[in-house]
């Protein structure tokens, strides 16, 4: 198949830049003919991809589109459009409609009820100007849960399919656990307020944390994290609570295999990526219930609770309660869940699967 991935940006941070790089990674792999089109197709901080993806800007994919309006279709089976709210992907939407190449759209939690209300006095326009519709003229939009095909029904987008997001299952190493004076609860991700950290350094003033640090793993966004100081400080936190700014690659890898256990208390998660990851290097892990992730408790490899700071931090406790080899053997049964179902390999196959419905008039 010759495909083409239309996304704004491939920066490392940004989990859509991961999905889609890895996709097409493993697209490259299998001997599909892969193109990126991006905004700026130069740019040095991108996610890394295979060699034999082709590169290029939205721009210069747009002009193609026009000039093959005029003459001869341009060649392509699939066009793999990622997430929402951009103008310029509503320019391609419309020329690939024109061109009656059938469209894949990834939503990438964009349509779940919160970010919906979050700065609606942007969105909601731009829904009733061109979203909505370019969104229903998709041959098919991909979910990465069924959470989130629930949410593109409620907003009347019934063609779905669903394919998660994935990980490399790395090679286990030691970490600090034999060192009872260095334990850590690790958080990764954009440090912003739909990641429920307010609630999460609340919870934390709640627990008897000594001998624990927690540990915030990931860029700013907005300011919030000079809110979050102000609250560590103000309630007497700064020696337990660090950040330590965005960690990618190895050093990333390095965070999850030297942390005790990972937290997400997000306000909504399309999927939760982190999540993957930390139970890919063995750790157990706590994440909110606005998160997709009842198989910790289903599979006893975390605990899946609210956010709000009462029950966070029961949570937490019972966590940092535990001796190691009980966080052991539930960081165990999380990897196992990962290599069932998780992988990069097995995602590739099922967005493949989902290619072909598309091409053969099933989706």
């Amino acid at each position: 198949m010759k495909i083409i991935h239309v996304i704004t940006s491939l920066k490392k941070a940004a989990g859509t830049s991961v999905f889609c790089a890895e996709v097409c990674n493993g697209l490259a792999v299998a001997g599909h003919d892969v193109t990126i089109a991006v905004v700026d197709s130069t740019s040095a901080d991108c996610y890394p991809l295979d060699p034999r993806i082709k590169l290029t800007s939205i721009s210069s994919l747009l002009y193609n589109f026009a000039l093959s309006t005029r003459s001869a279709r341009l060649e392509c089976d699939v066009i793999h459009i990622h997430a929402l709210w951009s103008p310029i992907l509503h320019k391609i939407s419309k020329l690939v409609r024109a061109n009656k190449i059938p469209t894949v759209w990834s939503t990438h939690g964009m349509t779940a009820p919160w970010s919906m209300r979050h700065k609606w006095w942007k969105k909601f326009p731009a829904w009733l100007l061109y979203q909505k519709k370019d969104l229903k003229s998709a041959a098919v939009i991909h979910c990465t849960t069924n959470l989130e095909v629930e949410w593109n029904h409620a907003l009347g987008l019934k063609k779905c399919f669903v394919a998660p997001l994935g990980t490399q299952l790395p090679e286990l190493h030691s970490t600090n656990s034999a060192n009872r004076n260095n334990h850590t609860l690790l958080f990764v991700g954009r440090i912003y307020p739909v990641k429920g950290l307010t609630n999460l350094i609340k919870a934390w003033s709640l627990c008897d944390s000594q001998n624990w640090k927690l540990r915030i793993v990931g860029p700013d966004q907005a300011g919030h994290k000079a809110e979050l100081e102000v609250l560590i400080k103000d309630m007497g936190l700064c020696d337990s609570v660090e950040f330590v700014g965005p960690r990618y690659g190895k050093d990333l890898s390095q965070e999850y295999d030297n942390c005790d256990c990972l937290v997400l208390p997000s306000f909504t998660e399309n999927f939760g990526a982190t999540v993957v990851d930390a139970l890919a290097h063995g750790k157990p892990c706590i994440a909110s219930i606005f998160t997709p992730w009842s198989g910790l408790r289903e599979r006893e490899c975390g605990w899946w609770v609210s956010n709000e700071p009462e029950v966070l931090a029961s949570a937490i406790y019972e966590m940092i309660t535990l001796d190691d080899v009980r966080r052991h053997e539930m960081g165990a049964r999380g990897r196992k869940l990962v290599a069932e179902k998780y992988t990069w390999d097995a995602v590739v196959k099922a967005m493949v699967r989902g290619y072909e419905e598309v091409l053969d008039g099933r989706a």
